[in-house]
């Protein structure tokens, strides 16, 4: 869920709710894939806050061309991978600091 609101100084997305450790900005620069991986330990949420997805999997979902706004959240044990756009913006938010053990490619 996304409650936008807006007027003449600016627009805000509320986008996430929760405990979060992290939150991240990622700013794409080229179509190489972001994720491509999950976490046993840790929930994401994340906010395509500018441009588009060109490929989202999601566990065994494939969404194509998603436009911004968008939240995607993801699970524990839910592999993620998104090919973006140059140029879009992503927020991300986790339950969890990093842990390189627990980023597990397939």
């Amino acid at each position: 869920n996304i409650m936008t609101h807006e007027d003449s100084r600016r627009i805000i997305h509320d986008w996430a709710q929760g405990d979060f450790k992290s939150l991240k900005c990622v700013f794409v620069k080229s179509r190489t894939p972001i994720g491509d991986h999950y976490h046993k330990n840790k929930s994401e949420v994340f906010f395509l806050a500018l441009g588009n997805i060109e490929k989202l999997v999601l566990g065994d979902e494939i969404t194509v061309d998603i436009k911004a706004p968008y939240v995607i959240n993801v699970p524990p044990n839910t592999y993620h991978k998104f090919i973006c756009s140059p140029g879009s913006i992503i927020f991300g938010g986790a339950t969890e600091l990093f842990d390189p053990n627990d980023e597990i490619k397939r």
